[in-house]
């Protein structure tokens, strides 16, 4: 008698557990992160920026030493 109620009780806490985790809601998939580029990509972005000269032109005037 005493293991019937045993069995019973491990039902209850069972079906209470399953219906405990089929109420969850889904946890929603972290969102992607930042794109990156390929190795190509990046050898592409390198050699437009020697052809154009960008790296090696100055983009600020030269400000003269003080007097003194």
């Amino acid at each position: 008698m005493r293991w019937m109620l045993a069995v019973a009780c491990v039902a209850v806490g069972i079906s209470a557990s399953a219906i405990g985790t089929a109420s969850a809601e889904p946890t929603p998939a972290p969102a992607p992160g930042p794109a990156t580029s390929t190795s190509d990509e990046l050898a592409d972005m390198v050699m437009d920026v020697i052809q154009h000269g960008g790296a090696a032109t100055p983009t600020t005037t030269v400000v003269p030493s003080p007097p003194h």
